[in-house]
């Protein structure tokens, strides 16, 4: 019985549901709560007119679709097509500058999808502040009608928890479209593309044009209306001689909706209290804010309120920079940042929801609701910090130094949230960068990486910000890749390498600069820009070279390697093999030359170098060449010492197991190369015996440090399954292959998609490993899983995937027809056919070896089963046609066309045909007695693809 976890509106989820095997109906989740899920409003709340005189800001609140909605027919309609289309699961991003009417748009294709009978509901992240953990859960509505979840401020949520809420749409079990709203498209979406490309959820992306670029939206005529709509709220009479402000066309503050109609409700409101219209989007701001200041001051006046108005604005800063939290939460956010109010945390809260009530109603018990819409919350911010210039909002001197308040100590809940504020504010206002931001970062540049990938990444777009500032938030990432940083990590990477590159014309430190960018867009799965500045690196450093200066020639192999690798990744083998064998070239010299030194770099290079060579189907000099690195590397730790050697708690002890990792980690992986290469020459004990000590090697270093290790464990682990079912231990081996997919799972689920082919080829290894204990219906539910994920991956890089997803294919073909689900058997089985005569035609020997393969497998399996004899005639045809011209190439296609030919004479025979069969086995004889007997067209074949495992992949 399959279980979905289901979306249930006024619920709080919790992380990956689990379902414990063998037993039906009992869940675990994880502890935290990722996101809580209620119904989109079908109809937007009621404004009190009272309300909306004393604080006209709230008519510009998204929720209240106060503004007859005007033009987007065009992205409506993109809207529209995209979620009637056929596919089961599909998330869209509609993405623009604050405000552009992202959220406008998003609740008028919401509200309309629910007049098409969908079921519309919003996702708010638990960082939101909007989760309480004694939230109940309600039963689901609506039974099975298509879902649309709303996701807004998509760019803040972590990559994981994001990656989580649209597999629970899939997990669904129905038709769901996932909507994100979200300010930037960054390198953080091209990640989050990345990874759901891996689960087969196909997205798209919507950008959200200024009024310049609508054709829709004449800007005049976008002001009158929102005037006319404010007017009626406002019950204000005699608009019509209200204009525009001057710079309404020509003022680039202008181009967004919200700026339009934040002029209209400033220009009605002077009307009706007979004041001059603020002229300037900054003045309109100033207009807004101080007529809430006035209504703070009415309210303390009427003695409704106990707290001052400078204490009210305060906190109003306060909510601007957290948005809702907890009440618990509020009262710590209050102590930090010292609201100058000599009334208690608890009063000021109060007294605060009166003009800014929660917005759930006061049900999910937060406090500190922000001031609406954002853009005005921000402009808050900035106007309450000296240095904007605009005299008709004097700063608070208090709020210079609150954010520094509000971060010191141990990190908040909403730390992120308090970050992407700031940062949003400064990219718009150049004081806030300099006076607060600046200074902020300089002295703790470590928040800029506590902020997040997403954050990270619009940081480092900021216009002006100081670049000393961003390499000083450069030091204190993690080197490697690192999940929810990735994509931030990149575009800081970017940002400051057209710096360093501007800034010098020494080749070495231009040549590293690229080499480092490299790393980062790779780790960011960014491979084509990976490659391209891989590339220009490598051609300043062959220049080097060639040029006979001082360059260090370890330099050079590095990153010879390191492009190899990038190229391999971008399925340029032949080219991977060249820049690998070169680099092993210049390391061997270097080693001669210098005894003593290099060693390690040789090694590195020698394992590439197998790596290439297996996958050029080299195994001989593969195997030669990992035999050499696996004796380096044993020479490197025997140097090294014993590990735990030292004084245990000693800082030279601590030194020693950094120095003894160094070496082990990577002997454990020429071990498992070695492995596989011994494997591939028939010498299977010696395979299992150092796939076993690189097993061992891998769990001591886990165990101590398993966030660097596990991953390398688990390839160690699916390593040896392999070699254990090679020698019939299979019970031993489907241990290892399941717990190797149980870390790869986890891994592969964190978003950061450097893990997602090692988990497909785990998932394959899996079944082949279940197969002889009996399993069928598990392994075809694993190998489903695989193919999904092979799938994703050629689509993006068919060139290095599209092998592994036809191999994935046909061991699912096989296994479906085993368990008699022939339907899934045949519709695999024809894409792998189709994938493999498009190998077989720009390919060569080894690729129409392939193809006859598969069609012998088919072949046999439907004569096996006396099933659609005539489409298994077909089959075995048109590979006995392939292999009558391979069959002289070799010894091995010899024998794959005698079984190929037997297989057809049977096929003919149980069709009635015998005659024809007997004339097949006649020609067979004469060709082995000599007679080149005439064949069919170009192609050939291996053996029989069983089991889903076709051999071993290169080394890694």
């Amino acid at each position: 019985m399959t279980m979905h976890r289901q979306w249930i509106e006024g619920g709080t989820v919790h992380g990956s549901v689990i379902q414990a095997h063998e037993i039906r109906s009992v869940h675990l989740g994880a502890d935290r709560p990722l996101y809580a899920v209620d119904a989109f409003p079908p109809a937007s709340p009621a404004l009190s007119p009272t309300w909306v005189r004393q604080q006209p800001a709230r008519l510009l609140d998204a929720r209240y679709a106060l503004v007859d909605f005007t033009g987007r027919h065009d992205e409506l309609g993109r809207l529209a097509a995209w979620r009637d289309s056929p596919d089961r699961v599909s998330a869209l991003l509609v993405h623009g500058p604050g405000g552009q009417g992202k959220s406008r748009i998003a609740a008028q294709f919401a509200r309309g999808s629910h007049t098409e009978n969908w079921r519309v509901l919003q996702a708010r992240h638990a960082t939101a502040g909007l989760l309480s953990p004694a939230l109940p859960f309600t039963g689901r509505t609506e039974g099975d009608a298509p879902v649309l979840m709303v996701v807004d401020y998509a760019e803040r949520w972590p990559t994981a928890d994001l990656i989580e809420l649209l597999l629970d749409a899939v997990r669904q079990g129905g038709r769901v479209r996932v909507l994100l709203v979200a300010r930037p498209r960054g390198t953080w979406w091209q990640h989050l593309v990345h990874r759901l490309g891996d689960f087969d959820i196909p997205v798209a992306d919507l950008a959200l044009p200024g009024l310049s670029d609508d054709a829709d939206v004449v800007p005049q005529t976008l002001f009158r209306t929102a005037r006319d709509c404010f007017a009626r709220a406002l019950d204000v009479h005699d608009v019509d001689a209200v204009g525009p402000p001057d710079g309404l066309e020509s003022d680039p503050e202008y181009h967004q909706v919200l700026a339009v109609h934040m002029a209209a409700l400033a220009a009605v409101d002077a009307h009706r209290r007979q004041q001059q219209a603020p002229d300037g989007a900054a003045a309109v701001s100033a207009y807004l804010l101080a007529r809430e200041r006035a209504h703070w001051e009415s309210l303390h006046g009427n003695a409704r309120v106990r707290i001052t108005p400078d204490a009210f604005g305060q906190t109003v800063y306060t909510a601007a920079m957290t948005s809702a939290l907890s009440h618990r939460e509020a009262l710590g956010v209050l102590d930090r940042i010292a609201v100058g109010s000599g009334e208690h945390a608890d009063q000021i809260l109060k007294d605060h929801a009166l003009s800014y009530p929660p917005a759930d109603g006061g049900t999910g018990g937060t406090v500190l609701e922000p001031l609406y819409p954002d853009r005005l919350a921000e402009d808050f911010l900035a106007l309450s910090v000296t240095g904007h210039g605009i005299d008709a909002h004097p700063p608070d001197p208090w709020a210079l130094d609150a954010p520094r308040r509000l971060l010191d100590g141990e990190p908040l809940p909403c730390l992120r949230r308090v970050l992407a504020t700031l940062v949003a504010t400064a990219a718009r206002w150049p004081h806030v960068r300099a006076a607060q931001l600046e200074p902020l970062l300089r002295e703790r540049p470590g928040l800029g990486v506590a902020a997040g990938g997403a954050t990270l990444a619009a940081l480092s777009d900021i216009e002006g910000l100081d670049p000393d500032v961003l390499e000083a938030i450069e030091s204190h990432l993690p080197e490697g890749a690192h999940t929810d940083l990735n994509s931030g990590a990149a575009a800081l990477a970017h940002r400051l390498a057209d710096r360093r590159l501007a800034r010098t014309e020494d080749p070495e430190e231009q040549a590293r600069v690229l080499n480092a960018l490299a790393q980062r867009q790779s780790h960011a799965g960014l491979h084509d820009q990976a490659l391209k500045s891989g590339q220009r690196a490598m051609a300043i450093r062959r220049g080097m070279h060639a040029a006979r200066t001082d360059a260090p020639e370890p330099s050079f192999a590095a990153v010879l390697g390191d492009v190899g690798v990038y190229l391999a990744k971008d399925g340029q083998f032949a080219d991977a093999l060249a820049a690998s064998g070169q680099a092993v070239r210049l390391l061997r010299r270097l080693v001669d030359e210098q005894p003593g030194r290099h060693g390690d770099e040789l090694a590195l290079a020698l394992s590439n170098h197998a790596a290439d060579l297996a996958t050029a189907d080299r195994w001989e000099e593969a195997l030669h060449t990992v035999q050499e690195a696996v004796q380096i590397r044993r020479r490197l730790v025997g140097a090294a010492g014993p590990r735990g050697a030292g004084a245990p708690g000693s800082a030279h002890e601590a030194v020693l197991v950094v120095a003894q990792d160094a070496q082990l980690a990577p002997l454990a992986a020429a071990l498992a190369n070695l492995a596989i290469c011994l494997a591939q020459a028939g010498r299977r004990e010696e395979a299992c015996a150092a796939a076993q000590e690189a097993v061992h090697i891998r769990r001591d270093l886990a165990r101590d440090r398993p966030h660097t290790h596990e991953p390398a464990l688990a390839t160690a682990l699916v390593n040896l399954s392999r070699r254990l079912t090679r020698v019939a231990r299979h019970t031993e081996a489907h241990r290892a292959a399941a717990e190797a997919v149980t870390v790869l799972r986890g891994l592969a689920e964190t978003g950061s998609g450097a893990f997602d082919e090692d988990f497909a080829a785990a998932l394959v290894n899996l079944g082949a490993c279940l197969a002889p204990l009996g399993a069928t219906a598990e392994v075809c539910r694993v190998l489903q899983e695989a193919v999904a994920v092979r799938r994703r991956l050629a689509a993006r890089q068919p060139r290095q995937f599209e092998p592994a997803l036809a191999a994935a294919l046909q061991s699912l073909a096989l296994e479906s027809f085993r368990a008699g689900s022939r339907g899934r058997a045949g519709a695999a089985w024809h894409e792998a056919v189709e994938l493999r005569r498009r190998f077989a035609a720009t390919g060569g020997d080894r690729e129409r070896s392939d193809l006859a393969g598969l069609l012998r497998t088919i072949a046999w399996m439907h004569l096996v089963e006396r099933w659609e004899l005539p489409r298994a005639l077909e089959a075995i045809e048109e590979a006995v046609g392939l292999l009558w011209w391979l069959a002289p190439t070799s010894g091995e296609h010899a024998d794959q066309l005698a079984q190929g030919v037997d297989t057809h004479a049977l096929l003919l025979t149980a069709l009635g045909r015998t005659d024809e069969a007997t004339e097949a086995r006649r020609r067979l004889q004469r060709f082995r007695s000599g007679d080149p007997a005439p064949g069919g067209p170009t192609a050939g074949g291996t053996g029989v693809a069983f089991m889903g495992v076709t051999g071993d992949p290169p080394p890694p």
